[in-house]
């Protein structure tokens, strides 16, 4: 039952949602994406944005729990993979925007939430403390 307690933190309320995400990466160190395929050949989860058919969304989490609970119906081959927060600070984000992918955060169980330009999100984390 520990998912359903986790999934609780999630919310429709995205600002909240986006803050949890920011607040607990520094605490934990760690965000949570979802894939599948050995480590260095993992295919990571897109989707296309909610604003933008034309635009592709990488989701990823705050809490593991949070990332396993995505990982249902078209995305149950997936599984959550744990990126460094600083990994993901340095690497993923700049290689995203130069991608043209946006970055989503903490979404709740029905995937909606945040979406957001990468190095935005790359500048909010460098901000919180």
């Amino acid at each position: 039952m520990s998912n359903l307690s986790f999934m609780t933190q999630l919310t429709n309320d995205f600002d909240k949602n986006y803050q949890l995400f920011l607040e607990d990466a520094i605490d934990s160190g760690e965000v949570w994406g979802i894939a599948q395929g050995e480590a260095d050949e993992a295919e990571f989860a897109l989707c296309g944005s909610a604003e933008d058919d034309s635009v592709d969304v990488m989701p990823f989490w705050s809490q593991e729990a949070d990332a396993k609970a995505a990982c249902i119906d078209e995305w149950s081959v997936y599984q959550p993979r744990a990126i460094d927060v600083d990994d993901f600070i340095d690497n993923w984000l700049p290689g995203m925007q130069k991608d043209g992918l946006l970055a989503g955060v903490n979404w709740n169980k029905e995937l909606e939430g945040v979406e957001i330009e990468p190095l935005e999100l790359a500048l909010d984390l460098l901000e919180t403390d």
